[in-house]
């Protein structure tokens, strides 16, 4: 839904169905379900996975909404996490709420990384037994330097984020099917469920026991990787974008954000893209790149609020241009502004996001 405002709302509210669901519920699964009947103000029919449950709701609903759900299970008790609502009030000015809740938060960098640090820990003998470790520590390897070309492509195709739209497109008979088996081996979320898969089994399970190894804590650790996966999943569905991330090592950075959008064309033969890069770094702060493409030109211009950073961009800005007319790349124009109030330099965060 282009254009749809987004609420966040730092509450989560929680649907208890009645009984025995009709259907097979995986708890951390994320659903999306369609409100067909309301019986009074708390109590409802919820149709999902092709049949109906009844369910108490703490937060009012209206007949029709179509809701995104997390399935989360405590012991016997069953409970649907509400995570979205897109209300069928609002057709004409469609809005979405998102609810963001514990398990559904995205990671920073650092902590992606500390993820990754309890994976590489393991002893030898488990990641010779289980290879797909050493494939999904190899994606968190790689520095700034070596996202170019193809690289940075396959990296984002890769992420996970868009693993479920490739399949639809192999079981359509898309282009892709054809090396379907390769670029599954290096998708992340097909290797952390593969992963995950493999934790179930009784001889891996004893396997990793025998060596010092903690089943649970793998288990632990592969699902909030998968749960950052999903995290962007979910806000791409509901921001109508693809949003997704880079595994990078860079110890200043403590966060970033990439933004592509292709803008109104004033002219139909014009092709004008643009690209915000905003990086926060432990030394000076967050600095913010826009790049626009125009007519054949690209125009770049650097903010920060330091100005010893901005000193720094401004002596090697050689380096850029000679990167520029390397790869054929016509530079029109590069400054750089001290800004104070850098929420003035980035914009809106609608388009392709790219979390760094």
């Amino acid at each position: 839904m282009p254009g749809s405002p987004v609420e966040i709302i730092n509450r989560v509210f929680t649907l208890y169905p009645e009984g025995r669901p009709p259907v097979s519920l995986s708890s951390g699964e994320i659903l999306r379900a369609r409100v067909v009947s309301i019986k009074d103000r708390e109590t409802l029919t919820l149709a999902l996975k092709g049949s109906t449950i009844r369910a108490k709701s703490e937060v009012a609903l209206n007949r029709g909404d179509s809701i995104i759900v997390k399935v989360e299970s405590r012991g016997d008790q069953l409970r649907l996490k509400l995570l979205g609502i897109d209300q069928q009030e609002a057709l004409q000015t469609p809005s979405v709420r998102f609810f963001s809740g514990p398990g559904m938060e995205k990671k920073t960098l650092g902590e992606l990384l500390d993820l990754i640090g309890r994976l590489n820990k393991l002893p030898p003998v488990i990641k010779e037994r289980l290879p797909e470790i050493e494939k999904i520590v190899g994606r968190f390897s790689l520095s700034p330097v070596s996202l170019k070309g193809d690289r940075l492509k396959d990296l984002t195709e890769s992420s996970g984020v868009l693993l479920e739209t490739r399949l639809k497109h192999i079981l359509l008979g898309g282009p892709q099917g054809r090396s379907a088996p390769e670029w599954i081996g290096r998708d992340m979320k097909a290797l952390l469920l593969q992963l995950l898969d493999r934790l179930n089994e009784a001889d891996t399970i004893k396997f990793i026991r025998q060596n010092s190894g903690s089943v649970s804590s793998i288990r632990k650790t592969l699902n909030e990787l998968l749960q950052n996966i999903q995290y962007h999943q979910l806000e791409s569905r509901i921001n109508d974008a693809v949003q997704t991330y880079l595994p990078l090592i860079w110890p200043e950075l403590r966060d970033g954000l990439l933004v592509f959008r292709r803008l109104k064309k004033p002219h139909p033969r014009d092709s004008t893209l643009c690209c915000f890069i905003r990086l926060t770094l432990d030394r000076y702060g967050e600095l913010v790149t826009s790049l626009l493409y125009q007519n054949g030109f690209i125009h770049v211009v650097f903010y920060s609020e330091s100005s010893l950073l901005l000193d720094s961009l401004e002596r090697h800005n050689t380096l850029l241009k000679s990167a520029f007319d390397s790869a054929g790349l016509r530079l029109s124009t590069l400054r750089v502004s001290l800004e104070r109030e850098m929420k003035r330099a980035f914009p809106g965060e609608e388009g392709v996001d790219i979390k760094v």
